[in-house]
């Protein structure tokens, strides 16, 4: 994996190649969309080399033949990748250097664009951020879990189904794919790392994952003499907390991938290693303990129109006893040209809470917000409480996700 990635980013910046594929994740760059970009591209990378005709290019090349290249794209910055606290822990543990990492902040794609023949796959999102909306004529695939709001495709091959992790999707687009070379399993052996970054992380260190000990027995339903200190866990089943019923966010598409991968992986004790990556990965999401107000309002973003949502591995309520957490909001608002954000909270440390608040830059706009937050979805089971500067409210639906609110918002906003 190593040695792909940092071959690729020679031949970029070196401009020797011949087209060039961007995958590019989400602009919240989490776990699931940060492997889906890596895993998606060296399956393509993979796919390329095994399909080219070796005997032409053996033939023809020359001192002007050049390869295609598959990038990854981490839509964050360079900077601010150390605010996704989960993704650093799980590459670092699969020794993936962060200079052979590719960032939105690293090329000016604009130019990268204009200059050669590009396609352009997006995973973990169906639709381009604003500050990537040139790419727009170049997409040719679609990889999404998330439900389709306002949005129609045309020549562009699309997979997208409602399941807990896209990282689902991609197992299965890669399984389907190499099954139609007659090489299945061969790109999971080729890069090993890939298989375990799907089923993802490494042996749990911080002293948090005891303390979340007592809440994932609750939802993985393992018994609590259980050793859960060994091994890894995966990106599926921390966006499924381990198919938790409670949580209801797995699928059976979710759990065959799961299989999948477990068998490859030669994996015996599932129970155990399953656990094991949920809790480590868990601790690494919700270690927010250096980050600054502002910085934990980057660490999982997404922007709609002109809504802020970001989202938290720790309580809303938590992070608005920091004294600057307001001022940090409206902050936040002004630089991204927002009127109004909606924070969306989780903790596990004890039992699975949802909480959120609405805060604007006037009071109306926050009113109205959250008043068709509770009235479009009252499914979602909001309960407003006390605030001054805002709407805070608790969150009964344990079920609802950011996704859900993201869909409400797109319709909030076409309704303006």
């Amino acid at each position: 994996m190593e040695e792909y990635l940092s071959t690729t980013i020679s031949k970029l910046k070196s401009n020797d190649y011949n087209e060039l594929t961007i995958v590019l994740g989400n602009e919240s760059c989490d776990l699931d969309s940060a492997v889906s970009a890596l895993v998606y591209a060296a399956f393509l990378h993979w796919q390329y080399s095994q399909i080219k005709c070796k005997a032409c290019t053996g033939k023809y090349r020359d001192d002007s033949y050049k390869d295609d290249i598959f990038i990854p794209i981490l839509d964050v910055t360079r900077n601010d990748y150390p605010l996704k606290t989960d993704v650093v822990y799980c590459l670092k543990k699969h020794s993936i250097n962060e200079k052979n990492l590719i960032f939105r902040d690293d090329f000016d794609f604009l130019q990268l664009v204009s200059k050669s023949k590009v396609s352009v796959v997006l995973t973990d999102h169906h639709f381009l951020c604003p500050r990537f909306d040139f790419l727009s004529p170049f997409v040719t695939e679609i990889i999404d879990h998330r439900p389709v709001v306002n949005a129609s495709f045309t020549n562009i091959r699309t997979t997208i189904e409602l399941v807990g992790s896209c990282c689902s999707l991609i197992t299965h687009r890669v399984r389907h794919l190499a099954h139609l070379m007659n090489k299945d399993g061969e790109f999971f052996n080729t890069y090993p790392v890939t298989a375990d970054m799907l089923h993802s992380a490494g042996r749990p260190n911080n002293s948090r994952v005891q303390k979340l000990h007592r809440s994932i027995l609750t939802y993985s339903g393992l018994p609590a003499q259980v050793d859960l200190s060994s091994r890894p866990y995966r990106v599926i089943i921390l966006d499924t907390v381990n198919f938790s019923k409670d949580v209801n966010k797995g699928t059976p598409s979710d759990e065959d991938a799961v299989t999948y991968l477990e068998r490859l992986m030669r994996i015996d004790d599932y129970h155990k290693e399953r656990c094991s990556k949920l809790l480590s990965l868990l601790s690494a999401r919700s270690d927010v303990s250096s980050l600054s107000s502002s910085q934990l309002l980057r660490k999982d973003l997404k922007i709609l129109g002109d809504v802020l949502v970001p989202s938290f591995p720790i309580l809303v309520k938590e992070f608005l006893q920091r004294p600057d957490s307001i001022s940090s909001v409206v902050e936040a608002l002004k630089t991204n040209q927002c009127t109004v954000a909606v924070l969306l909270g989780m903790d596990l440390k004890n039992e699975l809470q949802r909480d959120g608040a609405v805060i604007g830059l006037t009071r109306d706009k926050t009113t109205q917000l959250f008043q068709y937050l509770s009235s479009f979805s009252p499914s979602l089971g909001l309960v407003s409480g006390s605030m001054s500067d805002g709407v805070y409210f608790t969150q009964s639906n344990l079920a609802a996700t950011r996704k859900q609110y993201m869909t409400i918002l797109a319709n909030y906003i076409g309704n303006k």
